[in-house]
Order: structure tokens, then sequence, then C-alpha cells
């Protein structure tokens, strides 16, 4: 039984991984930030943050599943 659910796990695994990177054009995005790294602006997308919309983050009442 143990093994059954530890296969069914890896496979829902797997397929979420299949699914990210098919909905995800990975390639393109890498080249995209190796442009940027290569030409500078990384830099100054990194410094360009907008810190303003974490302002009102009310940590008291957060819960695990905000992120989700």
């Amino acid at each position: 039984m143990k093994i059954l659910f530890r296969g069914a796990i890896a496979v829902i695994l797997i397929l979420g991984i299949v699914k990210t990177f098919e909905d995800y054009d990975v390639a393109a995005e890498a080249t995209h930030y190796f442009n940027q790294v290569k030409s500078g602006e990384a830099l100054q997308s990194i410094e360009n943050i907008n810190f303003d919309g974490l302002k009102n983050l009310n940590f008291d009442n957060l819960n695990p599943s905000d992120f989700f």
C-alpha cells in the first residue's frame, strides 16, 4: 500500500512539472534574462521593485493558504 501511495504522489508531481514546463516557455524566458544580464539591464530591473504593495500586509491574519 505504501508503494502505491508513493507511486501516485510521484506521478502527480511528474505530471505537474510537465504541465508547468508546457505552459511556461522556459527557453524564451531564460534567453530574455540572459540578454538582460549581458546588457546590464538586470540590475536596473532589480532596483525598480515596487514595495508600495507590501505596505498594507497584515501579518496577524496571514494564512498559509494565502500563498497558493
